[in-house]
């Protein structure tokens, strides 16, 4: 479950509970000290929506930054599983290998790279799959467009680490030289 779901969930959740607590209180059913217990509750189930919904919507910002960072980087970035299917492209990385990132993703990343690259390609994207560190692995190769000549490029390479272990997928820089 990702950080932003994680805060909807919680929102709806609370919002379903101060929902329940508020029809309680308005049927007027409670002994009075039952429902001023339940009031307190209440009101601290608010300031809590309250600082949530903050944070949720600070999460939106953050995320809109990123993803508009991501985005209009003047470098190429990638981010793939861990067998090195292309889930996320920028703009600049459809500009370089001269592709549609409709086209891009879903596929192996490996299917623009020239073929003389695979190896030292592959030994690298295992080797960051393997250590699972944030830790990049770099090196050239040569990339291979959709239309025009292949190009020369600095490649690094790094884990997306998990929260407890493990890694979420490849975050993959292409650096025309």
């Amino acid at each position: 479950m990702t950080q932003r779901s994680r805060s909807e969930w919680l929102l709806i959740t609370i919002n379903a509970v101060r929902d329940v607590m508020v029809r309680k209180l308005e049927k007027r059913s409670l002994d009075p000290e039952t429902e001023r217990e339940m009031q307190m509750a209440l009101d601290m189930i608010e300031t809590i929506w309250e600082e949530l919904r903050g944070r949720s919507d600070q999460l939106d910002l953050e995320q809109r930054r990123f993803e508009e960072v991501f985005e209009f980087s003047p470098d190429a970035y990638a981010v793939t599983d861990l067998g090195g299917n292309v889930r996320e492209a920028n703009r600049a990385l459809a500009d370089l290998l001269a592709a549609p990132r409709t086209e891009l993703l879903g596929r192996p990343l490996l299917r623009w790279i020239a073929e003389e690259n695979h190896i030292a390609c592959l030994e690298n994207f295992i080797g960051a799959a393997e250590e699972g560190s944030s830790r990049s692995r770099s090196w050239r190769a040569k990339v291979e467009p959709a239309s025009g000549a292949p190009r020369e490029v600095l490649v690094s390479v790094r884990t997306i680490p998990l929260n407890r272990s493990g890694a979420a997928g490849l975050c993959w820089l292409f650096r025309a030289e």
